[in-house]
């Protein structure tokens, strides 16, 4: 069984021999241990200032660089008026993939996966600003219905070329959650976005694509949606906030869960032996027979800008590597 075989049957809980890792970064030894390769899709950084997106809002100045991204200095649309000329991303853009192709000939046989960095709710927050965005939920849903065909469309399309590339899953990205709620309620979700999702969902599936869905914060309120719509992997970026007992009590057997460790929590403020706890509590809660995990390893870079420890940076890939992985044992 290939690393991409396995992959796609702990997706689809199909008796894999091993939970899978996924290595962000570019790291060649880190490359050389990863089953999955996350590769972006998109350009977050661009233009004469070098920080403007394809979807043409720019970051603050902050945000140069940054694993995090959230702060928008200049939304693309300012006044309504402005979306009648707007123009989103162009998926056909040339050389999109050149450097993704080079690394799929270098690195054959593993499972690839277009990142998208941002999607959905997020991306048309950040073309409109995101607190008028949330004012216009009520105020001006006809114009937001407009905004959310366009990029939910557009993202559709990016799915094509990335089939096309050779790519076998897309990787969306969305926050929709505080520390402790949504950002919008279920049922403003329901209303503006679920059948957006579930069209995306559908036409990647058709395409032979899965679909991995990031999203921060509390979403355990509409986390049965996604799964009623489709949704093949779900990367919480902060699981233990969402409960990974209950996770694994509702959704084990269901959906595939992509978990780093805690990178607000236990990352910063644990030791290595919470480290390892957290991982071991992934496998026996999440994982139904070795199927229903991947292991997720964030970038050196993106855990030095969260301000982790060098001794828990250093041992979070051993944590992973002990239970995950084709040398795995059994806990």
């Amino acid at each position: 069984m290939t690393r991409k075989e396995n992959v796609k049957k702990v997706i689809h809980f199909q008796n894999p021999e091993y939970i899978p890792l996924a290595y962000y970064g570019t790291d060649p030894e880190r490359m050389k241990k990863s089953d999955i390769f996350i590769i972006a899709a998109q350009d977050m950084y661009g233009g004469k200032d070098g920080l403007t997106t394809e979807w043409n809002f720019s970051w603050d100045e902050s945000e140069r660089g940054s694993f995090k991204l959230g702060v928008v200095k200049e939304p693309a649309i300012q006044d309504w008026p402005d979306l009648d000329h707007y123009v989103p991303l162009d998926p056909d853009v040339a050389g999109r993939f050149t450097e993704a192709h080079r690394i799929m000939d270098e690195y054959p046989g593993r499972y690839y996966v277009a990142d998208f960095i941002l999607s959905g709710f997020t991306i048309a927050s950040f073309i409109r600003g995101f607190e008028d965005f949330l004012t216009d939920l009520y105020i001006e849903p006809e114009n937001v219905e407009r905004l959310l065909d366009i990029v939910f469309e557009t993202e559709m399309k990016l799915m094509k070329v990335c089939a096309d590339s050779g790519f076998d899953a897309v990787f969306l990205a969305d926050d929709l959650g505080t520390q402790n709620s949504l950002i919008i309620s279920p049922d403003l979700f329901r209303r503006f976005f679920l059948q957006r999702y579930k069209r995306q969902f559908e036409y990647a599936h058709s395409l032979g694509l899965d679909v991995f869905l990031h999203s921060c914060g509390y979403i355990v309120d509409i986390l049965s949606d996604f799964a009623d719509i489709g949704l093949d992997v779900f990367n919480p970026g902060q699981p233990s906030l969402n409960g990974v007992e209950k996770l694994g009590s509702e959704y084990a057997g269901k959906l595939c869960f992509a978990c780093p460790i805690g990178y607000q929590t236990t990352a910063i403020s644990g030791t290595v032996k919470d480290i390892e706890n957290e991982v071991i509590q992934y496998v026996n809660c999440l994982s139904a027979d070795k199927a229903g995990l991947i292991g997720l390893v964030a970038s050196e870079k993106g855990l030095c800008e969260l301000e982790v420890p060098e001794k828990n940076r250093e041992f979070i890939p051993v944590a992973f590597e002990r239970h995950c992985g084709c040398r795995q044992e059994k806990i």
